[in-house]
């Protein structure tokens, strides 16, 4: 009988986790860099948008040395060349979600043409951390996207304010969010 019980507890939850919709987006309180990914029929659709350009678009989370400065340079230049909107799907299989702002999505997608660079999705995830100072305790989502360009990795990450991001119920109530800071394009 605890076997049933366990097969149909795996069972349900295997279900419902891939019927869950992924539908968030965070946005800085004066537009820099967006991040978007909502699901559309069998599909996650993510999009980037560097709101004042690709010259104002993160690049690099971590400590920077000074041997980092030419990857750092390579990463710029190729992610400039891909502009300031940015946009590829990822079958929803390939993503999980364990709340409404922290997503993980991974497997390589076919590679698609951005201004004459092969680019291709193949990770994206967000993450939660919260810190505590003498100015108070801040909680921030950090989101990364993993890009192949011409064969070489690059990352586009971006830290935002926990209260920048946001989650709908569907593509459509996102959609509406989304349009009253006027971010949704197309």
């Amino acid at each position: 009988m605890k076997k049933i019980f366990a097969l149909a507890a795996l069972v349900f939850t295997q279900v419902s986790f891939a019927a869950t919709p992924i539908n968030m987006a965070c946005v800085t309180e004066f537009p820099t860099t967006s991040f978007i990914a909502y699901t559309e029929g069998e599909d996650v659709t993510v999009r980037i948008i560097h709101h004042n350009g690709p010259k104002y678009m993160p690049i690099w989370s971590s400590i920077i040395t000074p041997n980092d400065l030419p990857t750092i340079n390579e990463a710029a230049q190729a992610l400039y060349d891909l502009g300031s909107l940015l946009e590829f799907k990822m079958p929803a299989k390939a993503c999980e979600r364990i709340d409404g702002k922290l997503i993980n999505c991974f497997g390589t997608q076919p590679p698609v043409d951005i201004n004459g660079h092969k680019v291709s999705l193949w990770a994206l995830h967000t993450m939660e951390t919260n810190e505590r100072s003498f100015a108070g305790e801040f909680s921030w989502i950090n989101s990364s996207v993993a890009l192949e360009v011409d064969g070489k990795t690059f990352h586009v990450p971006m830290r935002y304010a926990s209260y920048e991001c946001f989650e709908g119920f569907s593509k459509t109530d996102l959609k509406s969010k989304l349009q009253a800071k006027n971010l949704f394009l197309k």
